[in-house]
Order: structure tokens, then C-alpha cells, then sequence
């Protein structure tokens, strides 16, 4: 525990990018053998992007006390010679400029460090449903759920059932890849829903963050359900009701009763 309170004030700047190579390879090694502190990275990644990703919004929501806070806190950080354009405000501002325009979400940061259970894990999957959909490059090809399945337990080495375009649903499979929030360990499998995204995602685990009774969560504007079962950890994401999003969850129970 120790170690973890000496590495907290390494966090900031190694999540940040900026960190130095001595106390970035300090915090690696740290990270390999602590879940807990895996987890505490993890949680601020989520928040930092989904902040990055709204900061333009949130900058006209600063109050001028709060501007004149950040830019008093700007000019503590500099070294008193440090010319304006000089490595280090290169290596600083970026950082700051960010929590300068965002300390009015504070409480919400607060909340993603403190609360590293579901509503964590739903943020992360949020944020990367965003990201991956924002990415998907429109291919025309209609996506063969069954060769999938066969080469992702060929590559990977476990069963993935992959729930087919249905009609009944207005349900339709994009593409299916790896998660790049969890490294690219756990499946992430696009849809088109109603002509809206929609994720699936599927981890060969049963996450400690979630249980057996499937959890409605709502972050960084996308709903979520999550579940485990059968060994599996499943979520699916998109933005609608629980009632309309339990009819997803029920087909997708529907798919994964195949493997047993």
C-alpha cells in the first residue's frame, strides 16, 4: 500500500503522456503487479477522454473565478525563466489547458476515482462504443457471423458467439474486433440498431465489477446493460431505454445458450 502512495502523484502525468521515461517505466512496473492501480489508470484514462472529448462544450461553462484558479494554477506550474515557447509549456499546457477548461466536471472525476465498479467499467465501454462507431469504416460486405466465430477462436483461442442481423429487431452486424479498452483482449461487435449504434461487448471472464443480474448503467451519454454469465462478462451499449435495451440483452442470452 506503501507503494501505491508513493506512485499516486506519478499517475496524473503518466496517464497524461507526459510523464518522464524514469517514472513512466516506474509506474509500468508498478502497474504489472498491482490490479488495484490497473484499475485506478484505467478509471482516469475513461475520464480524461471522455473530458478531452467534451472539453470544447465545457470551456463556456467556466465561471471567470474558475479561469483566473486555472490560469493562477498555470503560472505556479512554470519555472519563472521559462520562455512561453520553450519544451516545457509544450510538455505542461496540454495537460493543464485541459484542466483548465474542465474543473467544472471536478465532481465527476472525483466520482470515476472513488467508484471503480460497474459504472466505471460502462464508461470505458462507453467511451471506446464511441470511438470504435466514429471509426467504422461503412464496409458493404455483409459480415459472416459463423467465419468469424471460427477464426476468432483460432487466433484467440475461446468460443465467441457472435448474435446474427436479425429483421425481428431491426438489428444489423457491422464488423466485430477487439476491444481497444481492454488491450485487445475481450470481443467488441458492432450493430446498427434502429439506423443507431449499437455495441456488444463480450469478455472471456466473469469481471468482478459486474454480477449475474444484469445492471442498467448510463455514462458519458450512452446506456448500458451488463451482465455476466456462463463464465462471461457481457455489455451492450447504445442509447435507449432499459425496457427497449433488455429486448437486445434477451437476444443476445438467446445467442450465448448455444455453447452449453
Amino acid at each position: 500500500m506503501s507503494d501505491c502512495r508513493n506512485l499516486e502523484p506519478m499517475l496524473a502525468p503518466y496517464v497524461d503522456g507526459v510523464a518522464e521515461p524514469q517514472a513512466r517505466a516506474t509506474v509500468e512496473s508498478h502497474l504489472e503487479q498491482c490490479p488495484e492501480c490497473r484499475d485506478h489508470v484505467a478509471s482516469e484514462r475513461v475520464v480524461r477522454e471522455v473530458l478531452v472529448a467534451r472539453r470544447q462544450a465545457l470551456r463556456g461553462c467556466a465561471s471567470d473565478h474558475l479561469r483566473r484558479r486555472c490560469e493562477a494554477q498555470r503560472t505556479l506550474a512554470a519555472p519563472p525563466d521559462a520562455p512561453v515557447g520553450s519544451g516545457f509549456f509544450r510538455r505542461t499546457l496540454v495537460p493543464l489547458s485541459i484542466a483548465a477548461s474542465l474543473l467544472v466536471v471536478a465532481g465527476a472525476v472525483l466520482f470515476f476515482t472513488l467508484n471503480r465498479g460497474v459504472e466505471v467499467l460502462a464508461a470505458q465501454l462507453a467511451v471506446d462504443h464511441i470511438k470504435c462507431h466514429q471509426l467504422y469504416s461503412g464496409q458493404a460486405a455483409t459480415p459472416d457471423p459463423l467465419l468469424i466465430s471460427k477464426a476468432w477462436q483460432n487466433e484467440r483461442g475461446w468460443a465467441l458467439e457472435i448474435p446474427p442481423s436479425a429483421a425481428a429487431y431491426d438489428l444489423q452486424l457491422l464488423e466485430v474486433r477487439r476491444c481497444g479498452t481492454t488491450e485487445g483482449l475481450n470481443a467488441h461487435i458492432l450493430y446498427k440498431w434502429h439506423g443507431n449504434p449499437l455495441s456488444l461487448y463480450v469478455m472471456n471472464r466473469e469481471s468482478k465489477r459486474a454480477s449475474s443480474e444484469a445492471q442498467f448503467v448510463t455514462k458519458a451519454g450512452q446506456d448500458a446493460v451488463i451482465w455476466t454469465d456462463g463464465g462471461r462478462t457481457y455489455a451492450v451499449v447504445g442509447e435507449a431505454s432499459p425496457r427497449e435495451l433488455n429486448k437486445i440483452v434477451d437476444y443476445v442470452k438467446l445467442t450465448a445458450r448455444s455453447r452449453w
